[in-house]
């Protein structure tokens, strides 16, 4: 990393973690500061525009021995400037600075002393963010490819299907250098060919449709793209330029595994490697275009946005007092049951106003999903907090909705999260005021409860250190390593191969650690969204590398997003990216997402979920059935998988509870139309009763251990090449 300017590879919150540290290891710190070597702020937790606290000429001198030096500032404190250092070289990458009172300095030797961990986990993180921010070089034909990809997708909502697809077949064929190319999908109704004079041509109409038909008979059955030559004369089919052309044939596959129809180009020449893996993205193209898009709506701040506000306005304004409101509707899930979905929509509607009109011209405001909001009341204390509070509860109590003859009276629950009396960032003060509004929630609702607790396992401990130092160093080098369980079919012992990469970490003595012993402090530390990019880059690294290509197989895995991930506006870019510079076919990727994580941050799932699927990957809901919602949320989740928890499924066959929740989970699944998955499955017998609940798939120990990653690609057999299909249909 040898750019100068840090300020791209400082990550902001967890910086603002690292801080809170070294306040408390040294005690006395009044600011903290890091420039970049240039001796420009690119980070303070005061303001970084303000530089004035940080005036002393030279601020940054000439390199000094040490660990660092202690120099009084221009506003008569002293600050402790400590050397940035680049990972392995030693390269100065910058410095942090700590200002203190001057009547309490001390030895810098010593400072650096209490904090050296804490410095390593800085330098580490910046060296994360600079590698993860590195962007692959691409090729000459792999940009062409790409630029065909956006170009089919800003096809998307322009024209009807069969005019998308005949769109989508000309820009291939010219792409491809091809004679010929067909769209066939008979479950939708689509036939398309390319040049369009070919379909009103009886004859080469025929003839390419026998062949096609071939094709797709081979596609259902084999599930993999075919390179095959056909027995096609250029007489009967005018658009070919040679006799017995080469095809190559792709499947179409729908949300449910089921192969839908084939994309196929002729022409006289072979398809390279290259050509093979984009028919297979083309495809997953294909299949999202012909299909409706899912439209999200946008109310307030997202909650991604509300986060950055507040953090933004808490770094301009360090010492004043603000709070965080969590409005709660009390028993909106009641409501839904009672008067239906319809009379819920107006009850949060009824809700939304009332905070919109409550809520000053300073305030922000957030809808994180279902019933439920948060306001961000700038420079407001504990009483002006508490007395806009009142004011919601009185109005929404007021309220009576006329719905369909009947009256419909509600309450909510409100938390209050103090800034920075009991938490100082953003994502805590969101979290503490979601704890208070449970507890509201506990005592009847219809209340508001100010969280008074200043500890609450909010600051983070000294003692996840050496976790965090770990968890840098194994991105850093590397020392993760990807797994792989099989999840199976339950109808079909044929089916197609589906899998979940999971991921191990290496310790210093190369012993495989478990996720237990590392994804908390991952968690704790906002490095989850880290870890899944590393998971995914290297996921598709191993999948486009795969000797047995790979591409053309319909094997799919499985990989799971981290809420921190969903939330980051930057990563679903990051995805779609790593995917198509892959070549890995999109609809080899199932994201999953927990229920917990999706309905918490609502507005940023609904968003991910569009977006992947748009690029022709699949969705899956983890931990189905264990999270706090209420059902009505799945209907604006559509996702392809719901796995069921394994909470529900390991005592199935001694629990009658968990028996009829996994029943109950399938049939509502079924009216999602998405398959399921089971978790857990530890023995035959739990198999075949969940074989009797119509359950789709099963994942457990009872069907296969997790195990590395390579070795499943190595297991997986080769593509097939379907040669002559004509020649031995005609020969049976």
């Amino acid at each position: 990393m040898r750019h100068k300017n840090v300020v791209s590879y400082v990550d902001s919150g967890s910086v603002s973690l690292f801080t809170r540290q070294i306040t408390e290891a040294l005690g006395n710190v009044l600011a903290v500061a890091i420039h970049d070597t240039d001796a420009q702020i690119v980070w303070s937790d005061d303001g970084a525009d303000d530089a004035r606290n940080w005036a002393v000429k030279p601020f940054l001198r000439e390199r000094s021995p040490g660990v660092g030096y202690c120099e009084r500032l221009s506003n008569r404190n002293f600050a402790y400037v400590f050397y940035l250092r680049r990972d392995g070289s030693g390269e100065d990458i910058g410095t942090l600075s700590v200002q203190i009172d001057g009547a309490n300095a001390t030895n810098i030797e010593a400072a650096h002393r209490e904090i050296r961990a804490i410095l390593e986990c800085i330098e580490r993180q910046i060296a994360i963010n600079a590698e993860l921010s590195a962007v692959r070089r691409v090729t000459a034909d792999e940009r062409k490819g790409l630029d065909l990809l956006v170009r089919l997708d800003e096809l998307a909502g322009s024209l009807a299907p069969p005019e998308i697809v005949h769109s989508v077949l000309g820009l291939c064929a010219r792409h491809f250098g091809a004679d010929v190319a067909v769209v066939l999908m008979p479950k939708i109704g689509i036939q398309e060919v390319y040049p369009a004079a070919l379909s009103n041509d009886k004859i080469a109409s025929k003839s390419l449709m026998t062949t096609l038909g071939s094709l797709l008979s081979a596609a259902t059955t084999h599930r993999k793209v075919s390179l095959t030559e056909s027995n096609l004369r250029k007489r009967l089919v005018p658009g070919l330029q040679n006799d017995r052309p080469r095809v190559l044939s792709s499947p179409i596959v729908n949300a449910k595994d089921e192969v839908i129809g084939i994309f196929a180009l002729l022409k006289s020449g072979d398809f390279p490697r290259e050509q093979v893996r984009l028919s297979r993205a083309i495809c997953a193209k294909i299949n999202a275009l012909t299909r409706a898009s899912d439209q999200f709506a946008e109310n307030h701040y997202s909650r991604h946005g509300f986060l950055h506000h507040v953090s933004a306005v808490l770094q301009r304004s360090r010492f004043q007092s603000h709070a965080v409101l969590l409005v709660d509707i009390d028993q909106l899930h009641v409501v839904n049951d009672s008067f239906g979905h319809m009379a819920g929509d107006e009850v949060i509607r009824m809700v939304s106003r009332i905070v919109d009109d409550t809520a000053g011209a300073d305030d922000a405001i957030t809808h994180l999903g279902g019933g439920t909001y948060a306001v961000f009341l700038r420079n407001s204390g504990e009483a002006d907090a508490c007395t806009k509070a009142d004011t919601v509860l009185e109005c929404v109590a007021r309220e009576v909705i006329e719905y369909d003859g009947k009256s419909i009276q509600i309450s909510a629950s409100i938390g209050i999260a103090l800034i920075p009396e009991v938490v100082a960032d953003a994502a805590a003060a969101l979290n503490t005021a979601e704890v208070a509004a449970k507890s509201a929630k506990s005592r009847g609702g219809n209340r508001l409860v100010v969280f008074k607790d200043v500890d609450a396992s909010l600051v983070q401990r000294r003692s996840d250190l050496d976790g965090v130092n770990s968890i840098q160093s194994a991105l850093i080098h590397d020392r993760f390593v990807l797994y792989a369980q099989p999840i199976r079919s339950l109808r079909d012992s044929e089916g197609a191969y589906h899998y979940e990469v999971l991921i191990r970490m290496l310790d210093d003595n190369d012993q495989v650690l478990p996720p237990v012993k590392f994804l908390s402090a991952a968690e704790r530390y906002q490095m989850m969204a880290a870890i899944d990019r590393w998971v995914i880059r290297n996921t598709l690294d191993q999948l486009s590398a795969a000797d047995n290509l790979l591409e053309v197989s319909l094997a799919s895995f499985n990989v799971n997003l981290s809420a921190q991930s969903i939330a980051d506006d930057e990563f679903l870019g990051f995805v779609e990216t790593q995917i198509t510079q892959s070549g890995v076919s999109p609809d080899s990727l199932c994201f999953e997402i927990t229920e917990t994580s999706a309905v918490r941050n609502l507005e940023s799932a609904q968003r991910c979920i569009k977006r992947l699927r748009k690029l022709g990957c699949r969705l899956a809901l983890d931990d189905f059935g264990t999270g706090y919602c209420s059902f009505a949320y799945l209907k604006d989740l559509p996702v392809q998988y719901v796995k069921i928890d394994g909470v529900f499924v390991r005592d199935i066959l001694e629990n009658p509870l968990s028996e009829a929740i996994v029943a109950s989970l399938t049939k509502i699944a079924k009216v999602m139309r998405a398959a399921t998955v089971a978790e857990h499955v530890e023995n035959d017998l739990v198999l075949q009763r969940l074989r009797q609940y119509d359950v789709d798939f099963g994942q457990g120990f009872g069907i296969g251990k997790p195990v590395p990653l390579a070795d499943v690609l190595d297991e997986l057999g080769p593509p097939v090449e379907v040669l002559d299909i004509e020649n031995r249909r005609q020969h049976r």
